[in-house]
Formats: C-alpha cells, sequence, structure tokens
C-alpha cells in the first residue's frame, strides 16, 4: 500500500497582510540557516561527507516538500519520548517541532509571553513562515508545562486542521504504576499512528523499524566514541542528529558512518574536554557551539535530547510479540530519559561521570535557555551533585540573541582557567 504524503494545505485567498509577515519570516529564517552553513563550510575540516548533512537543510523542508522527497506522511512530533521506531514501522517521517532559530523568534506572532521558552517561541515564527507546519497531525507528549500548555497557545493565533495526539507522560519514573501508565500510551499512539498511516501494522513491521533504528544507533554510537576522543566537532554532531529527521533512517546512518570516516583523520582538539547538559541546542543556534571551538574547549559529551540522547540507548528486547516489542519500546524511553520533569532524576549523573572516565571530562557546561523552568531547577540539584563527586560546573543563562556573546565568552574563558 502506498503511504500517504502530505499535500499542500488549501489556504483559500491570500490575506496580504499574512503574506507579507510570512514573506519577512521566510526571509530571516533562511538567511539564518544560509549563514550558519556557509560558516561551517569555511572550516578547515569540513568535506563531503559534512557537506551531505549540510545540503539536506539546505533544501526546502516544508512538510509537504518532505513528504514529496521522502515518499511518506510528515507528522510533527513536540518531543523524542516516544518511540520513533513507531513511526518508522508505518512509513511515517516524524519532524520535530522545536525552533532554534533568531529569525523564526523574532518573527513570532506579538504578544506572546515575555519570558517564552525560546523553542517555543521560535516554532510560533516557524508557523508564521510556513502556515502547512499547523496543517501536519501533531504528537505532542506533556512534558513541560510549555510543552503541554503549547497548543491551547498556538490556537489563539493560528488555525489548522491537523490532529493533535496529546501524549501523557508521568512524571514518577520509578514507580510501577507509572511504567505501566507510559505503556498504556505508547500502545494508544501505535493504535493512533495507525490511523493515520491508513495501513495495518504488528510484529512484523515493528521488527523492521526495530532493525533500522539499531543501524541507526550504531552509527550514532560509532560518532560518539570519536567524539569521546575529542574527533568530533560540537557544531558538527549537532549537525547531524537535526538532520535526522529531514532524511530516511537508512540514507542518514550511511552518511553518519560517512562523517565518521572523516573525522576519523582528524587530530583530537588539544584543551581540557567538557560534558554539555541542559537545555536543548537545536539548529541553527550554534552559537553556545561556535564558544567551545573559540575557546579550545572540545565537548567529549553530551545529555541532550537534541544531542546524543536522540535515539536513547539500545532497545532490550526479550519477547519478540507485537505487546513485547511495545513493551520494550515504552521502557526504553521511559527508563532512558533524562529530562528534568521527572520527579526523580538523580541517574541523569550516570553519563556524565561515565564520560569523565571515559574520556576525561574535565568540567560540565549547563545550557539554560532563557525562560527553561525545568532545566533551571535542574541546574541546582545537579551543580550540588557534581560538587560531591569533584566535577568542576558552570551555568550558561542565554537565549538565540547574540549580544551576550562576549560576555558568555569571558566567563567560560574564567572556566577554563580552572580546569
Amino acid at each position: 500500500m502506498e503511504h500517504p504524503t502530505n499535500p499542500a494545505p488549501d489556504t483559500g485567498p491570500p490575506d496580504p497582510r499574512a503574506e507579507r509577515a510570512r514573506a519577512r519570516a521566510r526571509d530571516r529564517i533562511d538567511r539564518e540557516t544560509n549563514d550558519a552553513l556557509a560558516a561551517l563550510a569555511q572550516r578547515d575540516d569540513y568535506g563531503e561527507a559534512i557537506d551531505y548533512f549540510a545540503n539536506i537543510l539546505r533544501q526546502d523542508n516544508s512538510p509537504p516538500a518532505l513528504a514529496a522527497r521522502l515518499g511518506r506522511k510528515v507528522v510533527g512530533l513536540m518531543c523524542l519520548q516516544v518511540p520513533p521506531e513507531l513511526f518508522v514501522a508505518l512509513g511515517l517521517q516524524p519532524l520535530r517541532l522545536y525552533g532554534g532559530s533568531l529569525g523564526a523568534a523574532k518573527s513570532s506572532p506579538p504578544g506572546l509571553p515575555a519570558l517564552m521558552c525560546p523553542l517555543l517561541r521560535s516554532l510560533m515564527g516557524e508557523l508564521v513562515k510556513e502556515p502547512s507546519l499547523g496543517t501536519l497531525d501533531w504528537v505532542i507528549p506533556t512534558t513541560c508545562d510549555w510543552v503541554s500548555g503549547f497548543e491551547s497557545l498556538r490556537e489563539l493565533w493560528f488555525h489548522d486542521t491537523g490532529t493533535v495526539r496529546m501524549v501523557e507522560l508521568p512524571r514518577r519514573k520509578e514507580h510501577p504504576q507509572a511504567t505501566e501508565r507510559w505503556l498504556s500510551e505508547v500502545k494508544g499512539l501505535w493504535d493512533h499512528l495507525k490511523g493515520l498511516a491508513g495501513r495495518k501494522a504488528g510484529r512484523k513491521e515493528l521488527l523492521f523499524a526495530l532493525e533500522a533504528l539499531e543501524a541507526a544507533r550504531a552509527a550514532l554510537g560509532r560518532l560518539t566514541a570519536l567524539r569521546r576522543a575529542g574527533q568530533v566537532p560540537a557544531v558538527y554532531f549537532f549537525l547531524f542528529t537535526h538532520s535526522f529527521f529531514f532524511d530516511s533512517v537508512p540514507s542518514w546512518s550511511k552518511a553518519v558512518h560517512g562523517a565518521a570516516d572523516h573525522l576519523a583523520a582528524r587530530k583530537p582538539a588539544p584543551g581540557p574536554g567538557v560534558f554539555l547538559t541542559g537545555s536543548p541546542i537545536v539548529f541553527p543556534n550554534l552559537k553556545p557551539l561556535r564558544l567551545f571551538d573559540d575557546l579550545g574547549l572540545p565537548v567529549l559529551g553530551d545529555d541532550m535530547c537534541s544531542g546524543e540522547r536522540l535515539l536513547f540507548r539500545h532497545v532490550a528486547l526479550r519477547d519478540t510479540s507485537e505487546a513485547g516489542i511495545l513493551r520494550a519500546l515504552s521502557e526504553t524511553t521511559h527508563d532512558g530519559c533524562l529530562c528534568p520533569v521527572f520527579a526523580e532524576n538523580r541517574r541523569r549523573l550516570g553519563p556524565i561521570m561515565e564520560a569523565k572516565a571515559e574520556a576525561g571530562v574535565k568540567g560540565v557546561v549547563f545550557h539554560l535557555l532563557k525562560g527553561c523552568h525545568p532545566y533551571e531547577m535542574d541546574s541546582l540539584t545537579l551543580e550540588r551533585d557534581l560538587a560531591e563527586n569533584d566535577t568542576r560546573f558552570i551555568r550558561l543563562e542565554t537565549d538565540y540573541a547574540p549580544e551576550d556573546g562576549g560576555n558568555l565568552l569571558t566567563r567560560l574563558e574564567a572556566f577554563k582557567s580552572t580546569l
């Protein structure tokens, strides 16, 4: 059965004011993206293997164009908490609905909360630029309060035709009832996505998706190992992970191996290595990542959902029935998530300590977006836990604007001198 795609929305007669706002947003966002990619292309370690990912982002990635290019229906996804295997098994393309563009943030509708999460303010600007994003069917896991309330906020400014599936996230990770609640949500989402795809699917399709995603995890794991050795610049790593949502899984996995081959010949970066944590960094917001390059502070690891946690960990499959696969996927995404919205989250210290032991990480940099309240609270407990483990820590509160770049650079330079 041929998978449905996303046609361009029928918007009726154009609204001149809306068209002007869209043109301004498109100009700002496209210019920012092109400038970021042009800056990457000037690096000495750039090559054809890196350019593959840049070319993905240079293309028209509106939902209709993406659906036509990949030959599958696009579904909007506001959080990576849900298993990507569910989408792949049904021939659907998940598209992460977060914004990392200052131009998009500036293009967002007036009247939004002053301290709104920059990721979601930027997404509001992306909706101005590309109305077809609003016509997608959306999946919204209820992680932080900003994400949970975003649909109501969006309806004040945009009218769309897509369905919205809220996926309830239980906050008590260690509680048995929470595990079963999350499993029921995953099963419900599986049935919902089958309806969107217009096809039947079960054990066979899920096993196919597991194989494809395990290959992607292996590719990302190889790249992560090179990163631990100081051979993968942070700006490239986040370029690779961002492009995942605009490519097929097999093609992306093959390209990641190609990038790993290219970067394996790169000399390890000098300077004390750091671990990056905190609020997600989303392309084209490369500001914090460029600072590390400028100062000679190689990023040897991260625990961000926009970075190494893109694909979580390997799925421990004990039962290959459809029910068993869904349970394994549910447990992987629930247990492996380090999002600060959980009530018990002390295990998030684990990846940092592992990177410290494996790669000699000297300090931890906490990237905090203004308005990101869960991560702000999380930074306080993490700072305490790291102090107890004799690990240096710095918190950098920022947004997408460039004006604080000098101050951040000065603080990082002082932090480097203590490592």
